[in-house]
């Protein structure tokens, strides 16, 4: 019975592999509105840890978190203003990890915790996966809602920013 587990284990740890980011090409970013004017603010401070199973993608795992303060709209003033919104003092990191994943016709869905703010909300995030030789690309475009999150919107001349705020990821790493 050892032996058996031995084996068992010895196969998980083989079919299991760490992802290596190319944070040269991989990035989060998140997209701000206001009737005034759009925005985009970028990162590529990725950290954490994704698991791939090569054997069967759907047992993978993914742990990933961002400092807030790593997002760059090329304009510090409103960086600057975004850090104290989001009181990065206390909540310094966005975070996501995955309690599980579902193959469907597009891809995967990734279900899991995202913590933002001090709040944490479960998500189901659709994922496009591919690989090319030891090469894997991972991209999602979801949304999230700040008052989800008890984040206070922002206003410029009166008007608040937009609630809806549009997260894309893109990962490229080796396996």
């Amino acid at each position: 019975m050892k032996k058996f587990i031995l084996v068992l284990f010895i196969q998980f740890l083989f079919s299991q592999s760490l992802v290596d980011f190319d944070l040269g090409k991989s990035f989060i970013s998140y997209d701000g509105k206001h009737p005034a004017h759009n925005w985009t603010g970028i990162s590529k401070d990725i950290q954490g840890i994704v698991e791939i199973n090569k054997e069967d993608l759907t047992k993978s795992n993914v742990d990933l978190y961002v400092p807030v303060f790593s997002f760059d709209s090329k304009n510090s003033n409103r960086d600057s203003n975004m850090l104290d919104v989001v009181e990065e003092y206390y909540y310094p990191y966005v975070r996501f990890l995955s309690t599980g994943i579902e193959k469907n016709e597009n891809g995967f869905i990734v279900i899991g915790n995202l913590s933002f703010h001090g709040i944490t909300k479960e998500f189901k995030i659709p994922v496009s996966f591919k690989k090319e030789e030891n090469v894997i690309y991972v991209e999602t475009d979801f949304s999230i809602m700040l008052t989800d999150f008890k984040i206070k919107r922002p206003s410029l001349l009166t008007v608040k920013i937009r609630n809806q705020v549009d997260i894309k990821v893109y990962l490229v790493g080796s396996i």
